[in-house]
């Protein structure tokens, strides 16, 4: 059929890519759970009613995935399925703290770090205390990044600073259409910011103060006395302030930093946001993790109001700033089992499941190879153990254990096999 079409992006993997993810979601959702953070399941597909209800993804609603012919779309995230799950199952204890680690889908321009379909490991928390849920939901995402050896800087700022900071220079009712072209620094840099600010009317004094704002510099104490100062109030701050004071009780490696000049979300989060830098610039200015505060997303599906807080790490982002096209691994096998006569196949066979009932992967050769080559397979696959058998360990109930690395063989029980390899 000549060139097979493939969809833009999405990519497929390779079993070491896609070992190195399972991995990653695996190492996540321990630190998840050691959070008490629990599991629900939300289909992948939504009703549009609900993805494109008011101001639950704002503007990017046009980049939902849309079913032809159905009146259901695509999930944008893991946040709307909650929120709408959330209102449908209203008996759920609260706080209510939930993790999801799936994938998610968006009509966007594929380019480098931005696919079409990808992962996010989500960690939310809807009720409780907003300085406590966001310190803790913080902490999860931030220790779960620890947990992948991340080198990573989290970037915090809150839309009540921004809020009462704009009411103060007087353009409060234009906070909005600010934050809007504040969002898109990185894209058009800080002069065109000053420009479309312009643009629509804010006075150069009040440019003069933003750019302030944004630039402010020093400790996270420094920036906040600064930024209270600029907003003329002690309060501007109280969110952030609280939240970090007790993000110093997690053992989190990572860094957080005050930055006045995050404003994601602007249709739906209502305090706390966050964004994440890779410090090793793999991913340039591209987010590994992000989130924020939405007490409003709720109340868009039922009359219930129940705060939230949360954050998604990018599985996909993550992947290629840890390299995982090279990650040496390509099966889950510890140990090989390779005969050398067909009529050894039985036996051979009971050998790999008495490795498989005390917990050891195993490998088995189905193919018409010599021995020879079944080791070269063993060895191509990086299996750290072969395990042989032939008529005399078939007649003594033995096994020949070689070690793939050395070559060292030796003539053993299958239980002090077992011993070594668990090992």
């Amino acid at each position: 059929m000549g060139e097979i079409p493939f969809p833009r992006g999405v990519r497929d993997l390779m079993p070491n890519g896609a070992i190195a993810r399972n991995e990653v979601m695996e190492k996540i959702e321990r630190v998840y759970r050691s959070f008490g953070f629990l599991p629900i399941y939300t289909p992948y597909m939504e009703s549009l009613d609900v993805l494109k209800a008011k101001e639950v993804i704002g503007e990017e609603n046009k980049l939902i995935f849309e079913l032809k012919d159905q009146n259901n779309g695509l999930r944008y995230d893991h946040t709307v399925g909650l929120a709408r799950y959330i209102s449908m199952h209203n008996s759920m204890p609260l706080p209510f703290k939930r993790y999801a680690i799936g994938t998610v889908w968006r009509m966007d321009e594929p380019q480098r770090m931005r696919l079409r379909e990808f992962a996010q490991a989500d960690v939310d928390i809807l009720g409780g205390d907003p300085i406590k849920a966001n310190a803790e939901a913080i902490a999860a995402a931030c220790m779960a990044m620890d947990a992948l050896g991340l080198d990573y800087t989290m970037r915090l700022n809150s839309r009540q600073t921004v809020d009462i900071f704009m009411e103060n220079i007087g353009l409060k009712e234009q906070t909005q259409k600010i934050m809007r072209i504040m969002d898109k620094t990185d894209k058009i840099g800080k002069d065109g910011v000053i420009k479309e600010l312009s643009a629509i009317g804010v006075k150069d004094d009040a440019i003069d103060q933003i750019s302030a704002l944004v630039s402010v510099s020093g400790t996270n104490e420094e920036k906040i006395n600064a930024i209270n100062s600029m907003a003329g109030s002690d309060d501007a701050c109280t969110e952030i302030s609280g939240t970090l004071e007790l993000l110093q009780k997690y053992a989190i490696k990572g860094k957080y930093i005050v930055d006045p000049s995050i404003v994601r979300g602007i249709d739906y989060y209502t305090g706390i946001v966050m964004e994440t830098i890779d410090n090793t610039g793999i991913a340039g200015s591209a987010s590994i993790c992000s989130g924020g505060r939405y007490d409003n997303l709720v109340s868009r599906f039922s009359d219930n109001k129940l705060p939230g807080v949360g954050l998604a790490i990018g599985i996909d982002r993550v992947l290629d700033v840890l390299k995982f096209g090279e990650s040496k691994k390509r099966t889950y096998a510890r140990a090989f089992v390779a005969y050398i006569k067909e009529q050894n196949y039985g036996y051979a066979l009971d050998v790999a499941m008495k490795l498989r009932n005390a917990g050891i992967e195993v490998d088995l050769n189905q193919a018409s190879r010599n021995i020879s080559n079944q080791l070269s397979y063993a060895s191509s696959l990086s299996i750290p153990y072969s395990v042989v058998v032939g008529p005399k360990e078939q007649e003594n109930g033995s096994i020949k254990l070689r070690n793939m690395d050395t070559g060292d063989e030796s003539e053993m029980s299958i239980d002090e096999a077992i011993a070594i390899i668990s090992k």
